[in-house]
Parts: C-alpha cells; sequence; structure tokens
C-alpha cells in the first residue's frame, strides 16, 4: 500500500504542556486547507510529567491517519524535534511550540504562496502577533509590509528568526539538524543557516502565528538569565557559528547574519541584573565575548538596528572601533545602561 503523502506536517514537542497543548492541535486540525487531507502531526512527548501524554494519545486515537505520537526521555526542545524530522512526510514543514496557535487560514495561505513562488526560497515565515501577558505583532513585523520574496543581501534587515512561525520545504532540511548544544537560539541558528543556501527569504503577510507569552513566566525563553547556557554556549555555537558558517560559504559575512547577530546582541547589551547570576571572571568572560562579536558587526549594519537607541548605537561603534574608555565615559554622561557598565 502506498504511503499517504501530505503537503504538510507540523512537529510539535511537548513538555508539560496540558493547559495549552488543546488550543495548539485545534488550531491545526481546523485549518481550512482540510486538515485529514493534508496535514501530518507528529508530537514529541519529551518526557512530560503531567497530563500531556494523556491529551496526545486521545488526539492520535481520534485521527490515528493523521497523527504520529513519539515517546522519549527529556532531552530539550532541539532533541525532540530531531526525533521528528525522519517521520515526515509532509512536502513543507512547521516545527510549532505547543502553546502557539495558527488562524484557521494559514496553511491555505503558505500553500498559494509556494505554489507561485516553489523555485525562489525555502522558507515562508508568516505574521507573528503575541497572546497571552503580551499584545502586539513581533519586533521584525516590518518586512510584512507585502507577501513577496525578499532577496537577504539587499534588505539585509528582512530577517527571520523562528520556525515556530515559518514553514520550510521538507527536502531543503536534508542532514541539517537543531543543535542539541544550544538551550537558546536553536530555531534562530537553525533556520538562518538554511537561509544562507539561497539568501532568499518567503513573508505571508496574510498567514497569522500567534505566539503566546505565559503570564507565569515558564518559558525557556523568560528564564534565560538564570541559565549560564545563555551567557557562554549560545554566543559560541549560535552566534559566532552563524559568522564563521557564512564567512567559509562566502568568504564573508553576509549582512543579513550580521544584522541577525547585532539584533541578539541588542538585547543582551540592554539587560539588566545579570551579575548576580555571574561570578566576576564569568561577567569579565561574557563581556569579553560581547565585545567581540560587536567588533565583527560592520558600521551600517549597527546604524540599522531598528530597536537600539541612538545611544546604544553610538555606545557599540564606539566598542567596535575599540575605543572602550569613551565608550565607558558616554554611556556615564548618557545615563545608558548596559551589560558593560
Amino acid at each position: 500500500m502506498k504511503e499517504k503523502e501530505f503537503i504538510f506536517t507540523v512537529v510539535i514537542p511537548v513538555y508539560n504542556v496540558e493547559k495549552y497543548l488543546d488550543e495548539t492541535l485545534d488550531s491545526v486540525i481546523s485549518q481550512t486547507v482540510g486538515f485529514e487531507e493534508n496535514i501530518q502531526v507528529i508530537l514529541v512527548n519529551d518526557g512530560s510529567t503531567d497530563k500531556s501524554g494523556d491529551i496526545c494519545n486521545a488526539y492520535k486515537e481520534r485521527y490515528p491517519e493523521n497523527i504520529s505520537y513519539i515517546e522519549k526521555e527529556n532531552g530539550g526542545v532541539s532533541s525532540a524535534r530531531n526525533s521528528a524530522i525522519p517521520y515526515i512526510k509532509g512536502k513543507y514543514v512547521n516545527f510549532l511550540d505547543a502553546d502557539d496557535c495558527w488562524e484557521k487560514n494559514a496553511f491555505e495561505i503558505v500553500r498559494a504562496f509556494f505554489d507561485e513562488h516553489y523555485d525562489e526560497t525555502d522558507v515562508a515565515g508568516c505574521r507573528k502577533e503575541f497572546f497571552g501577558a503580551k499584545s502586539g505583532y513581533h519586533y521584525l513585523d516590518y518586512k510584512f509590509e507585502n507577501t513577496r520574496v525578499i532577496d537577504l543581501r539587499k534588505e539585509f534587515d528582512c530577517i527571520q528568526l523562528d520556525v515556530t512561525g515559518a514553514f520550510i520545504k521538507t527536502q531543503a532540511i536534508g542532514e541539517r539538524r537543531f543543535s542539541e548544544k544550544l538551550r537558546y537560539g536553536e530555531d534562530a541558528q537553525f533556520i538562518t543557516s538554511l537561509l544562507l543556501e539561497k539568501c532568499r527569504l518567503g513573508v505571508c503577510r496574510e498567514a497569522l502565528h500567534r505566539y503566546r507569552k505565559r503570564t507565569d513566566m515558564s518559558s525557556a525563553l523568560q528564564n534565560d538569565v538564570r541559565d549560564k547556557s545563555y551567557y557562554f554556549s549560545s554566543p559560541k555555537f549560535f552566534l559566532q557559528g552563524l559568522l564563521d558558517e557564512s564567512i567559509e560559504k562566502y568568504g564573508k559575512a553576509e549582512k543579513f547574519i550580521q544584522f541577525t547577530v547585532m539584533y541578539e546582541l541588542g538585547w543582551r547589551i540592554r539587560k539588566k541584573g545579570i551579575k548576580q547570576y555571574l561570578t566576576d571572571e564569568q561577567y569579565n568572560e561574557y563581556c569579553r565575548i560581547l565585545s567581540g562579536l560587536i567588533r565583527q558587526i560592520d558600521d551600517d549594519v549597527i546604524k540599522k538596528q531598528h530597536y537600539l537607541w541612538k545611544k546604544h548605537k553610538i555606545f557599540c561603534l564606539l566598542k567596535k572601533h575599540g575605543a572602550d574608555r569613551t565608550a565607558a565615559l558616554f554611556g556615564k554622561l548618557s545615563g545608558l545602561e548596559t551589560i558593560f557598565g
């Protein structure tokens, strides 16, 4: 018997999300593109200790032809996603978080987009709207002025940092996997590395991904400052890793790669209160790492950052060009609070 083929596969890592999982799954099942005919779901239970497993089994029993269920020991989100990749049957794959949702017509819009632009890009990003503890659209929403294919070498500020709000051609993944060395930035590293192949990104303005900000502050991103890997593993394997990969592939750090790195650095230099989580030696080493990364970013890329204040940009430019004492004085005189203070 011929194996059933799907247009879409949705991979959902599951870890103690019993409060949210029904809503997430229902948002996929209700897609106007037709769930039973066109969508495969792979649920990966990453060692949940709540009733998440019972919910997974209930949905699998309801849709045995569409839903696959994997149980594994807890190994983190990258491990969970990687375990599902060999079982993907869809032409396009979305790696959805188990507390997020899709608007009903999103998959239909994405299918139409790829039908028109299939050979131009391997990735279609969708608008990201916050809900839960936060409202509004994601900080990078400016790239969704219209549905199109973006040449990242020309519009280097139009980056894609997540896999949860994107659809990827399954064939483009190949042997690529999520880094299990990373607890933060693993999805940005994965999708940015993939985008390096063609340096072109599709964006679907009308397709809406709803991203939950939890009120109980229980997500990984909301607890990053407490984890040492945020300070050392992520800068090494995610940020420096992307710069090195681009240099190896093209002989230079493409500007959209630089912009990705600087965008992340912008959030890091503004974080307050991190000294309580680091020893003096660790803190000094972390500042050294960030300074080293800033020195690899072109001036125009620093200036192009949309969510850095002008004084942050001046500070970073001074740090980049080795004027550390001037940067410190400027920061003090301008009342600028950074981790370098």
